[in-house]
């Protein structure tokens, strides 16, 4: 197939001898910076991609996907009947209701503030599926045990770093006391109960492994004098995404008369920061590519330079400047084209290592909300508009020298080229 001669000459220039061994320098430099600034952004927008698909993960697989409580924290008396109208909306796969309160977990060793959460220990999905977390237990075990003098009526569960931290493990006792005071001897005292631990649990979050535990509904409700009261209505859907209408559906439902609140707007403040620093990082790795698609400017100008007098004979020979444009315009599209699909090719083997290959986060979960560096790739962003937006930097790029070629003359070309 006969080929444009633009293309034919743009490919020749490329193969043949430089007469300056700057500019095969200049443009091997210029395709790397192409290819490096391109693998760096396609691997820290894909780890933040993967920080922000693993967070929303554990965040709602950890808690209720929809909350139902009454205006100003007052306990629900009603929860049966708001369970059993909210599990006829669609797509709502499971509904329970929960206690939540704070208490301070004293070991031997030392003491330390909880979240206490009160659960149904045959459904507890509703607020979190413990089964998935818990070790060698089952959510079951909450519950009293059958025989009289086999252990406490009083069960608990706890996360692995608060059990850590007060240095306690399955079989002993921990003793909460509540906000709650009671008249003694002594005089007014905070309510206390002994606890004995059944369960360890680890979400990979450190925030939550070191400061919930889990306790069956009757006794939260008696440690926090709700009688037959809950603190609100958990609500687990089949797809996230749809938490917002159907929180809107509920409202709707029970005309205001509750708070209903989905897992977004408990996390907003959260993910809008982590969406604000994506794009935020999306655009200062964008410079990048930006200033390597600059660079292919210098070996297409020092090109010109060494052409100048094949230039001025091509156009004594009747070539437009439109050709002599497409020339180096071509030419610098296939450095940066290069530059992309390795960038590209890097970013993926890269990204593959790092979800192969777990790499620690610095402090572990103490510091950050996950324990490894995760990633995921995004195709969409990955392979077309990162692609796309940097074939675009590079045409920009290729604009200037292409131009100065083009405005040659062909008399001044030859004798002075």
């Amino acid at each position: 197939m006969k080929m444009p001669f633009e293309i034919f000459l743009g490919l020749r220039y490329l193969r043949s001898k430089r007469k300056r061994s700057a500019i095969s320098v200049l443009t091997w430099l210029s395709v790397g910076g192409v290819a490096i600034g391109v693998m760096a952004l396609n691997v820290v927008l894909s780890v933040m991609n993967g920080f922000d698909e693993d967070l929303k993960s554990k965040i709602v697989g950890l808690n209720a996907h929809i909350i139902i409580s009454g205006y100003q924290n007052r306990p629900l008396s009603n929860y049966d009947m708001i369970t059993q109208t909210v599990r006829g909306i669609k797509h709502v796969k499971d509904v329970g209701p929960y206690v939540e309160g704070q208490a301070l977990a004293r070991s031997r060793e030392r003491s330390l503030g909880v979240m206490v959460w009160g659960v149904n220990p045959y459904r507890p999905q509703a607020i979190t599926d413990l089964d998935k977390y818990l070790w060698e237990v089952k959510a079951t075990a909450l519950n009293p045990p059958p025989d009289a003098g086999t252990g406490r009526p009083e069960r608990i569960f706890i996360g692995s770093e608060l059990a850590r931290r007060l240095q306690v493990t399955v079989g002993d006792d921990l003793v909460m006391f509540l906000p709650v005071l009671q008249q003694t001897p002594m005089g007014m005292m905070p309510q206390s109960v002994k606890f004995q631990v059944v369960g360890l649990f680890s979400t990979g979050m450190y925030d939550y492994d070191s400061a919930y535990s889990y306790v069956a509904l009757p006794i939260a409700q008696k440690m926090y004098k709700l009688t037959e009261n809950v603190t609100g209505v958990a609500v687990k859907v089949d797809d996230v995404d749809l938490a917002p209408a159907i929180a809107k559906e509920i409202r709707e439902k029970f005309n205001g008369e509750y708070f209903v609140q989905d897992w977004l707007q408990m996390n907003h403040n959260l993910f809008v920061a982590l969406q604000t620093e994506k794009w935020v990082m999306g655009i200062i790795l964008s410079l990048i590519v930006l200033v390597a698609a600059l660079n292919i400017v210098n070996p297409l100008t020092m090109m010109v330079i060494e052409k100048t007098k094949e230039i001025g004979i091509l156009k004594a020979m009747g070539g437009t400047d439109r050709s002599v444009t497409l020339i180096f315009i071509f030419e610098g599209m296939i450095i940066g084209i290069i530059g992309i699909l390795i960038g590209l090719a890097g970013g993926y083997v890269l990204c593959e290592i790092i979800a192969r290959v777990p790499i620690p986060m610095p402090g572990g979960g103490m510091v950050y909300y996950i324990d490894r560096l995760p990633v995921k790739v995004d195709p969409k962003t990955c392979y077309l508009i990162i692609p796309v937006m940097s074939v675009i930097l590079c045409f920009l790029a290729t604009l200037y020298p292409a131009r100065q070629a083009a405005k040659l003359e062909p008399v001044d070309a030859i004798r002075f080229g």
